[in-house]
Parts: C-alpha cells; sequence; structure tokens
C-alpha cells in the first residue's frame, strides 16, 4: 500500500529556517562560553520554534496523507460491487 504526503511550500520553509537557526544556536552554544541560563534560554526558544511549526502546521493541514489515486479507484469499485441493488419482479 502506498502513500503519498502532500506539503505545503510554506512547511518546507519552516523546515528550512528552523534547520538553520538550530545549526546556528549550536554553533554558538559549543563555541561562546554561555552562561547555563543562557544555553536553556537558546534551547527553550528552539523548543517553542518547533512546538508552534507542529501546531501551525496541524491546524493548517500544512502535512497530508493519501492513498495512491490507482489503490482508491480501486477501493470504489470493490465498495461498488458489494452494493446491494433491489430487483423488482
Amino acid at each position: 500500500m502506498h502513500f503519498y504526503a502532500r506539503v505545503h511550500h510554506w512547511v518546507l520553509w519552516w523546515f528550512s529556517v528552523g534547520i538553520v537557526c538550530g545549526f546556528i544556536a549550536i554553533v554558538n552554544i559549543l563555541t561562546r562560553d554561555l552562561t547555563r541560563t543562557e544555553d536553556r534560554v537558546i534551547l527553550v526558544i528552539g523548543v517553542l520554534f518547533w512546538t508552534l511549526g507542529g501546531f501551525v502546521c496541524h491546524a493548517y493541514e500544512g502535512i497530508t496523507f493519501e492513498r495512491s489515486p490507482q489503490q482508491a479507484g480501486l477501493e470504489k469499485t470493490k465498495i461498488h460491487s458489494k452494493r446491494w441493488h433491489s430487483v423488482h419482479s
């Protein structure tokens, strides 16, 4: 059984921005002499960014999964063949 994922363009942009910002945040955490509080603030902002992205994607159906058109057609014919038709004499 094959599924297709439909992804809106803004979801890809959100994901790309998240990857870039996450990379910058990790580089700053590892290379700069930040305090524990500053490290935690950076990580909390990152977690909030990804959580907000997940909620927005879910709310606006940014990613949907669908069956392949061929399988959907097969299911329709199976359902149609199982219908009961009355016969009038």
